[in-house]
């Protein structure tokens, strides 16, 4: 389950993507084949797949820079990002198109896959950063998102990643995920903490999506540093410090699903480069879907919550206590 997910079942919108009409949410999805068409050419029966949510055009001017992630015409699974809405993985069988199926070795988890998605936002994010290799890093929220970009600049060798989140859980799990540092925005004015800890960061990314983080992630940057909005924040409620930024010089950078890095985020996971167990802190059955949104809301206790096909009412588990062969049907 998506944070998107819990927007469109709490708000009916996320963002500027409004619902109109009814539609089957998920995009973190990965499956076993069941059956192929006459002409799917790579892939058969029983293989186990990680599947891509966004299918793109390849013809718009975004597709032709290389910017497939912006494409105009993208049929993005479990999104109302376009009218009419395509249904998403929150479903016991479903068909997709070949191209967007990744194979992966039969014997992975599901558990994992499920985290590719994210992975590859996270992926992207900090490949629009730039290099992070022996630069200090600050994390403005550690949800799925920010954990696992704590979890890729630390692969990438990252000097110092310290990551802020009100939650004392989130932030002790930001840590196990591969954080050196953390910080409560909420405790006191983070500029002298910053300042006993090593001073500004290089590169700060804002990845809670609420405003005030925000203003504490310009207010992390160093002169000349670099600053990410991954976080979707409500526009009508952001100030933004556009004179603190032009006097410093901080580049402002945007970052948006993830453009190219799908397969190679899932590889990340199947090759054990990161480790998503921290995170991954529930699981139900699709019955009890509502149950699972429940638990999605209770941000003390969970993370990432995740959905499982092939499951009767009554078989939740903690995510530790995993069956890794249980199988979802694509």
């Amino acid at each position: 389950m998506c944070g998107s997910d819990q927007h469109y079942y709490h708000n009916a919108r996320m963002g500027n993507f409004v619902l109109k009409s009814p539609f089957a949410l998920g995009h973190e999805m990965s499956g076993d084949i069941s059956e192929c068409g006459a002409e799917v050419q790579g892939l058969a029966p029983g293989d186990r797949v990680v599947i891509d949510p966004a299918l793109t055009c390849g013809q718009c001017p975004a597709c032709r820079s290389g910017r497939a992630n912006l494409c105009h015409k993208v049929r993005f699974m479990g999104s109302a990002s376009h009218d009419p809405h395509l249904d998403g993985g929150y479903r016991e069988s479903f068909v997709v198109e070949a191209r967007r199926c990744v194979p992966v070795p039969g014997d992975t988890p599901h558990d994992l896959l499920c985290v590719t998605e994210p992975l590859s936002v996270a992926v992207h994010a900090v490949e629009r950063a730039g290099p992070v290799l022996g630069r200090d890093v600050v994390i403005a929220g550690a949800g799925t998102i920010g954990a696992l970009i704590a979890a890729v600049v630390r692969a990438a060798g990252a000097a110092r990643v310290c990551v802020s989140d009100p939650s004392a859980f989130r932030r002790e799990t930001a840590l196990r995920m591969g954080a050196t540092d953390v910080m409560d925005p909420v405790a006191g004015d983070l500029v002298p903490v910053i300042d006993a800890r090593g001073g500004a960061f290089d590169i700060a990314f804002e990845a809670s999506g609420h405003p005030a983080a925000f203003l504490d992630m310009v207010r992390m940057t160093r002169r000349g540093g670099r600053a990410v909005l991954v976080g979707m924040i409500p526009s009508q409620s952001c100030e933004v410090p556009f004179n603190q930024m032009t006097a410093r010089e901080i580049d402002l950078i945007s970052t948006f699903r993830q453009n190219g890095v799908f397969e190679r985020s899932a590889r990340m996971l199947v090759d054990g480069m990161i480790d998503p167990g921290p995170i991954l802190t529930a699981r139900f059955p699709l019955a009890d879907v509502l149950e699972a949104f429940r638990a999605s809301f209770r941000t003390e206790q969970h993370i990432k919550v995740l959905l499982t096909g092939g499951a009767g009412p009554g078989a939740r588990r903690d995510a530790k206590g995993d069956r890794p062969g249980d199988r979802h049907p694509a």
